[in-house]
């Protein structure tokens, strides 16, 4: 059975109300006070003209203010604020929705601390962000893992089946919860609405990391969103493709079965109490651009996105996955505004190095690379002619680089593994660690999780056992030009110290 949730219906958005913008409107207003300030911040709305006023202007100084009674507080939000959120949540289906500061990651926490108590099981995806992992540490929570589809052309995971999800539902009934994401990073999409029905059946949060999904609510051509699909909270990222400003995030919330209550009160635990009204207000009027331009920008985004990804599968050295094959292949739904890009090895390149080509003999900026891919984003914002630039850019490269002729070399990772892990996140939090060369860590316990970043999904995760795969690979990764998080000197990992032991 193919994936249908492409095919869905576009909810109507009520445009009258979606044009306010409250929480902004009521800083234009103070904007233009001459206030006297005698509380924080220490710029003082710009008082010293000589200090950063010059570079980033008046009216970001002036907007860059704190909590008071006319602009409302941010932990116990009655007024504008308030109001702000509450249209959030109506556009986006939800029952409540809370802004993020401190992006994607402080939602994961939230939505992670505010369900599992200490020990208690999370389902979830091998492949999920470092975030997740971070959020299981301070909750102490047992993971249990789910083996993501497997590409093994494009060398990248993509999201997880209904059946893994069913069966690891059998193997523990007494799950807290079931995390997932609504996409991956690389824009694949699980049957999401037939998993949350299976999950409340078993009377199951679903909890989505829809960091790269902010722009699913606005095309019935594009997947379910979470709120759409029936999950009850997901931490959406309107930075990444809703065009607010980067670290702004918004938690989605349906009470069915979560205490809302409680939801606040971790938000408010992780958050800084001198919240930022420039974040906030851009989260307003993010939210009000979508509503009034959102549908008409991605729909026509989306035809200039299937334009390049035709004339791109013409150059020699490159491929991109088609939807309709996909959805055949792994029974997933695809994000079409993902530029996901195979290199060729007759193109003798790896994907890093089309990445750093492109930006610096190009100047363009890709999301990121992998060992076969290169990726990047389009949102509502873009337009032809940037594509037409990246692909003018790749017809160049290949014309430069692609020998036919030459050895085709399999990707470098085959396979998703999951390592046995043999402690907590939290134990190795707090356990004794020691260094030790790469070579001699096989078997030993990682006491770091490894990854590239973007896109921070790790290849081996902190407490899981060192297999000689993972070597292998982190050695082919660490000649490659990129960041790495983990194993600061190339050459040594870190490892549980077990001299204590017995």
């Amino acid at each position: 059975m193919i994936n249908t949730q492409q095919k869905k219906t576009f909810t109507t958005i009520n445009y009258e109300r979606q044009a306010e913008t409250p929480l902004f409107d009521a800083l234009k207003v103070y904007e233009h006070e001459q206030v006297t300030s005698f509380d924080v911040p220490g710029h003082k709305r710009g008082l010293d003209k000589s200090y950063q006023l010059n570079y980033y202007g008046d009216r970001t100084l002036r907007h860059d203010i704190n909590s008071m009674p006319r602009l409302d507080n941010f932990d116990h939000p009655t007024g504008v604020i308030q109001e702000a959120q509450r249209l959030m949540a109506e556009l986006f289906l939800a029952d409540d929705a809370h802004f993020l500061l401190n992006g994607t990651t402080s939602g994961i926490q939230a939505m992670i601390l505010s369900v599992c108590k200490p020990k208690d099981k999370l389902i979830l995806p091998r492949n999920v962000h470092k975030s997740v992992l971070n959020a299981m540490a301070l909750a102490d929570v047992t993971p249990i893992y789910l083996v993501p589809e497997f590409d093994t052309t494009f060398g990248i995971a993509h999201n997880v089946s209904l059946k893994s999800v069913e069966d690891a539902i059998k193997q523990h009934p007494d799950a807290s919860a079931i995390f997932l994401m609504n996409p991956t990073y690389f824009g694949a999409v699980s049957e999401l609405q037939a998993i949350t029905t299976l999950a409340h059946q078993h009377n199951m949060p679903v909890l989505v990391d829809e960091a790269h999904g902010a722009h699913f609510r606005f095309s019935s051509e594009l997947p379910m969103s979470s709120m759409e699909a029936g999950a009850d909270m997901a931490a959406t990222s309107l930075h990444k493709t809703g065009g607010s400003f980067t670290q702004t995030s918004i938690l989605l919330v349906r009470d069915t079965l979560i205490d809302r209550h409680k939801v606040k009160s971790v938000i408010n635990m992780l958050t800084s109490t001198s919240a930022s009204y420039l974040l906030m207000s851009s989260l307003d009027i993010a939210r009000q651009h979508l509503a009034l331009n959102g549908q008409s920008r991605i729909e026509h985004n989306l035809e200039l996105v299937r334009n390049f990804k035709a004339r791109i599968n013409q150059v020699p050295g490159f491929h991109m996955i088609e939807p309709n094959a996909f959805s055949q292949q792994y029974k997933q739904a695809l994000d079409e505004t993902k530029l996901t890009i195979y290199i060729d090895h007759a193109l003798d390149l790896s994907g890093f190095e089309v990445y750093h080509l492109l930006r610096n003999e190009y100047d363009i900026q890709m999301e990121l690379a992998e060992p076969n891919i290169i990726m990047g984003i389009v949102s509502f914002m873009d337009n032809e002619t940037v594509l037409n630039q990246l692909l003018d850019a790749l017809i160049d490269i290949s014309r430069n680089h692609f020998k036919p002729n030459q050895e085709v070399v399999p990707p470098i990772l085959k396979q998703m593994d999951i390592p046995e892990q043999k402690m907590g996140l939290r134990d190795v939090f707090y356990a004794e660690k020691k260094s030790v060369p790469l070579s001699e860590a096989l078997d030993e316990i990682c006491a770091e999780s490894l990854m590239i970043y973007p896109p921070g999904i790790p290849i081996l995760m902190a407490g899981e056992r060192i297999t000689q795969k993972v070597i292998d690979y982190w050695s082919f990764i660490n000649d490659q030009p990129i960041v790495k998080i983990g194993a600061e000197n190339k050459n040594e990992v870190f490892i549980i110290d077990n001299k204590g032991d017995n």
